[in-house]
């Protein structure tokens, strides 16, 4: 990669912002970087400055690169000294050889050119940005998501959106799941259930406390349909379904998931639709029913469903 092209000449925040992108590790922080990667000098050059960039040049690979500038600096035409300081570093340069004077000079150079960078990289969002390992406006949306100071499962940050309102709804659920899982997912409401009953809901011979007025039922389960909704999952490839079985990385975790999304008064069956038209034959006695083999005739237009067991934790 070729650090020593300028690209923005006449601006030079925008050159050393242009060169921390590039030297960026994900590691150092921004001022540590721009200490030790760049050597901010001025120029001696009593020319008129043509832009704020007078050359960057770097002697070997690994070394820091020596960016040498118009603006701002002790000394040239635009320096603070006067020119008197720098007519004289000039001959000491040509005539004898000596950058003492001038190597000296350069040590408060560079650290009042970075202080002015850093000064006005606070100041611009988008730079202040490209330095944090953290998004810049993370700390605020968790503090008003309620995730600053409990963990989630949902992906924190990054899905505050669709949890931010009162109301859980089962679109926002199927946005959160094909995003996080990369998969298409469908939610069918209320497909019914099987509920347990408690014993002082029964109607019981004899006690004339638990009537079919008052306790209308017989029998210890009865069909809810508002409390079960099905989860469908794909259509995926083969391989991809391997993370949703039970013996797969996601299969513990997308249940708890979505119980933490719905709460404990819904309950829920989750099913996976699987391509099969890459499936290669398997021989007898080293597939698995349900999983990669099945019964019957395969045809690779159709997709087969396999409804996964619950998971209890």
């Amino acid at each position: 990669m070729d650090l020593t092209r300028i690209t923005s000449r006449f601006n030079f925040y925008q050159q050393v912002r242009t060169l921390l992108y590039k030297l960026r590790d994900g590691k150092t922080a921004a001022s540590e970087m721009l200490d030790s990667k760049l050597h901010l000098v001025s120029t001696l050059s009593l020319e008129a400055p043509v832009g704020q960039i007078a050359s960057i040049k770097q002697e070997t690979q690994g070394d820091p690169l020596n960016v040498t500038l118009w603006q701002n600096g002790l000394t040239g035409a635009m320096g603070a000294l006067p020119t008197v300081y720098s007519e004289w570093m000039i001959e000491r340069h040509y005539r004898y050889g000596d950058h003492s004077a001038k190597a000296f000079l350069d040590m408060f150079g560079h650290r009042l050119y970075c202080l002015d960078y850093l000064a006005w990289q606070k100041n611009h969002l988008y730079a202040s940005a490209e330095s944090e390992t953290h998004p810049p406006l993370q700390q605020a949306t968790l503090a008003l998501t309620g995730l600053l100071t409990s963990m989630s499962m949902f992906g924190g940050e990054n899905y505050a959106h669709l949890f931010s309102s009162p109301v859980r709804s089962l679109v926002n659920l199927e946005v959160w799941l094909s995003h996080y899982y990369g998969v298409p997912a469908h939610i069918t409401p209320f497909t019914g259930g099987w509920k347990t009953v408690d014993e002082i809901e029964h109607c019981q011979l004899g006690k004339p406390g638990q009537t079919l007025e008052t306790a209308p039922m017989i029998g210890s389960m009865r069909w809810e349909v508002q409390s079960h909704f099905d989860v469908t999952l794909g259509p995926m490839e083969q391989d991809k379904s391997q993370h949703f079985i039970p013996q797969g990385k996601f299969y513990s975790e997308i249940w708890g998931r979505i119980r933490e999304y719905v709460g404990p008064g819904l309950d829920f069956t989750i099913h996976l639709s699987i391509r099969s038209h890459n499936s290669l034959p398997i021989p007898l006695g080293e597939g698995q029913l349900g999983l990669d083999i099945c019964l019957g005739r395969r045809d690779p237009s159709q997709l087969r469903q396999v409804c996964l067991p619950t998971y209890t934790a």
